[in-house]
């Protein structure tokens, strides 16, 4: 099933309502790709899944996590993510009792070098008109240096960069 951000919103709020129902911890979630992209209004599509950094959740937040529809957990060993994004992390608004959080669209696009697909490319061509390249390319330095992340995943990503400097003039 696809979700647009109305879809997306409901979604969360429902998992918001539910945790509260039942007195359930949820700790805190950071979206990307896609569904982070929609929610905050950075690109407007729709999205069939919900990305979620894994952050080791307990089976008390799979259990919320489970309402949410289809959730893919991205291992940050194989997502090509700056160590520091919950700093720059965008709280998502219509969700007040607990905290979801979308990546800033700087770090959405440092993940989408990492797999540099057709699609990727096509909503960092979106995404780069409202992002600052400085805070990018920091990020990018940032990957590199990262020791914690796959030697494949990373080969791929240094790789990936340098087309995406080629096509972004980044």
């Amino acid at each position: 099933m696809s979700m647009d951000k109305q879809a997306l919103t409901l979604a969360l709020q429902d998992m918001e309502d539910f945790a509260m129902l039942k007195q359930l911890d949820c700790p805190p979630i950071y979206l990307l790709g896609g569904s982070a992209c929609i929610i905050e209004g950075y690109l407007d599509r729709a999205t069939r899944d919900i990305d979620i950094v894994d952050l080791e959740y307990s089976a008390q937040a799979g259990r919320l996590f489970r309402i949410l529809g289809d959730v893919d957990y991205l291992d940050t060993m194989l997502t090509t993510l700056a160590e520091d994004y919950k700093e720059r992390a965008v709280r998502v608004s219509a969700v007040k009792k607990i905290e979801v959080y979308a990546l800033s669209r700087e770090d959405i696009i440092v993940t989408k070098i990492g797999r540099y697909s057709e699609k990727d490319k096509e909503d960092i061509k979106k995404l780069i008109k409202k992002c600052d390249k400085h805070t990018i390319n920091e990020l990018i330095e940032s990957v590199k240096q990262r020791q914690n992340i796959s030697v494949k995943v990373k080969e791929y990503f240094i790789n990936n960069v340098e087309k995406f400097r080629r096509d972004f003039d980044v």
